[in-house]
């Protein structure tokens, strides 16, 4: 399932179902409807619970691949200041979450969380960087979300959780084609994670509730080893992990990413004919050239003479 219609009954910031349900109001009242919820704007009978049209908010996520995404500045949990331009240089995967959310959220952020391990054993942890984004603003303020981050215990170096800056985030969530609209209950919102290459453009979008280390795996292994830049002065060390990534298989039955032992044997194989091969016109050449230097002193050149009658 692409969307997911939130019925958490508690809003962690609000101090209660009360005053989510009056924000709500006020905010449909008011006619604030932000430009990110506009996939739900459709015609409804009187009574009828807004909702996202799924195939408005998948086209619009799609519509979003290959865009530059602009330089925002966030908070992260201590808050302190974050700008999006300092992930780049690896790939980004950005995860939109709200903290007043008891079930869909927690549970695609631990499933993330659980396709992050794995893809660590395949990529290495310092391949790649998360964000998770609190896009119900003011709520999901640096506070909420370093609970949030604490009570479901999320734990890796490279993963943030960050909040924009509220008047920020109907621009942010359209540059990531992430539509979402609030409901009595919560959030009606898209889920999925983006997938933001070195350079800051949106490769792919990864839609669903459940993201596994294979669906991920596969963009970010063509980021790494296809779409990455590569000079003749790239490290010896670089040039082994790119060859690691590549022996790696994903083990359905495991669910976690592993050595391809067959594709290292033959990749080692083949190492082992050139250099072989190297090693026997080397041992070739040398012999030639000892050859021709024992022929120039074996037959030095003849002294021609001159002769002539004296007048």
């Amino acid at each position: 399932m692409r969307l997911c219609a939130e019925r958490s009954t508690v809003f962690r910031r609000s101090g209660g179902p009360g005053l989510l349900l009056a924000s709500v109001l006020i905010l449909f009242l008011v006619g604030a409807v932000p430009a990110w919820a506009h996939a739900a704007q459709q015609e409804r009978a009187a009574g009828e619970v807004p909702s996202l049209v799924e195939e408005e908010a998948v086209r619009l996520a799609n519509a979003a691949v290959g865009r530059v995404v602009p330089d925002f500045t966030l908070r992260d949990i201590n808050g302190k200041p974050v700008r999006l331009s300092g992930y780049r240089g690896k790939p980004l995967l950005v995860s939109f979450i709200y903290t007043g959310c008891f079930q869909i959220c927690p549970t695609q952020t631990r499933t993330l969380y659980e396709a992050v391990k794995g893809l660590d054993s395949m990529l290495g942890e310092n391949q790649f960087n998360v964000v998770s984004i609190g896009f119900n603003q003011p709520f999901d303020d640096p506070s909420a979300m370093r609970s949030f981050a604490a009570q479901h215990r999320i734990k890796h170096r490279n993963w943030d959780f960050l909040s924009p800056r509220p008047d920020e985030v109907d621009a942010l969530m359209q540059a990531f084609g992430f539509s979402a609209v609030a409901t009595p209950a919560g959030f009606d919102h898209v889920l999925g994670v983006t997938v933001v290459d070195n350079e800051g453009r949106i490769h792919s979008q990864v839609l669903g509730e459940v993201v596994q280390a294979s669906r991920l795996g596969t963009p970010l292994r063509r980021l790494l080893l296809y779409e990455q830049p590569q000079t003749m002065f790239s490290t010896v060390g670089h040039l082994v992990e790119r060859v690691r990534i590549l022996c790696t298989v994903y083990d359905a039955e495991t669910g976690e990413y592993r050595y391809d032992w067959k594709l290292i044997l033959q990749l080692v194989s083949g190492l082992l004919f050139f250099l072989t091969m190297f090693i026997w016109l080397f041992a070739e050449w040398r012999r030639q050239r000892r050859h021709r230097r024992r022929v120039r002193v074996s037959c030095p050149p003849a002294i021609q003479t001159v002769s002539g009658s004296g007048g």
